[in-house]
């Protein structure tokens, strides 16, 4: 999970980013040489984003014992990913060892760029032979109110032989307050992860009352049936994106769990194997799959980035979370 937001627009912010890439490198338990090479893999990266993009920004997490770095930026982007991601094509009058060296280090390396609309990669590093598997659980981003330490959001998700269960909370505001009631919301939602979405919504809303309350959201992906059975209260987004660019956005109802829920109901929407993305109001609402060709098609942590990265509104918390809808 991706909680650290770094602009690169400078030389100086370089180090800046490759100090808390080393940080989240120990926390995950490397050992010294794989902590260098994350230092490297953010050093290239960030170096990339100010060569190449006209600054962006380096986003950083730890899962479990996996490093996962995101670097967007909104610069001219790459016409032909693969030529750039060979070691010693450049564009910019330097040896052109970024990119190349960035897969070399990390375990996976995924791009997405558009001419015109920039670039994001996303690279995942962990110590020793053994790797993360593509298309394991859930990706997000989840990134408190600039100037503040909590995040109000937070997001759960819970897997069983029949499907996946995602579930994604606002706490009322930001800041201490809105954590507390986020995560007496997961608590809840551990607790009652093998009902029906209403149930678990019905369960959270109770479970909230002594908190300030929440926007809560609840997504049931059901492999058998290839669907998703969806119940929200309040302002959490949800969409299917299909393989084809197709987006089927989901209703949630009005309220405030832990105060006022006067309807919760379930709603079936197919979904293939597509992504499944759910996000807070931190994040607009407005973004389109037909200005990003083949957005469908990309790693789930390069779909979320991309919308963090073009709709984050920088006025509140902001939790992107997408995964795949098809059977692991």
């Amino acid at each position: 999970m991706i909680t650290i937001d770094i602009a690169v627009t400078e030389p100086t912010q370089v180090a800046e980013a490759r100090r808390s890439v080393v940080q989240a490198a120990q926390e995950a338990g490397f050992d010294e040489t794989a902590v260098g090479q994350a230092a490297l893999v953010a050093t290239e990266l960030g170096t990339n984003l100010l060569k190449h993009g006209g600054g962006g920004r380096l986003l950083v997490g730890v899962a479990g014992s996996v490093l996962e770095i995101l670097a967007l930026d909104k610069g001219p982007g790459m016409a032909d990913v693969d030529a750039c991601m060979a070691d010693g094509y450049s564009t910019a009058g330097t040896p052109g060892n970024g990119l190349g060296a960035v897969r070399r280090l990390a375990k996976e390396v995924h791009v997405a760029s558009w001419p015109g609309r920039g670039t994001a990669v996303f690279a995942r590093l962990c110590p020793g032979a053994a790797g993360p598997q593509e298309g394991e659980g859930g990706f997000s981003i989840q990134v408190p109110k600039p100037g503040e330490q909590a995040c109000g959001d937070g997001w759960a998700m819970h897997e069983d032989d029949g499907g996946r269960t995602v579930f994604v909370v606002d706490g009322l505001g930001h800041g201490t307050e809105a954590a507390v009631a986020a995560n007496a919301a997961i608590a809840q939602f551990r607790r009652s992860a093998g009902g029906s979405v209403t149930d678990i919504v019905q369960a959270v809303h109770q479970g909230m009352r002594h908190t300030r309350g929440g926007a809560v959201a609840v997504a049931r992906i059901e492999w058998e049936s290839a669907t998703v059975a969806f119940a929200g209260l309040g302002n959490i987004a949800a969409a299917v994106l299909t393989p084809q660019g197709q987006v089927r956005r989901m209703v949630s109802h009005n309220g405030t769990a832990g105060h006022n829920a006067r309807k919760i109901q379930a709603f079936d929407y197919p979904c293939g194997e597509g992504i499944l993305v759910m996000h807070t109001d931190g994040i607009g609402t407005g973004w389109k799959p037909d200005d990003y060709p083949a957005l469908a098609r990309l790693h789930p942590m390069l779909l979320a980035g991309i919308l963090y990265r073009d709709f984050s509104r920088g006025r509140d918390d902001a939790t992107v979370v997408a995964c795949r809808t098809g059977r692991p």
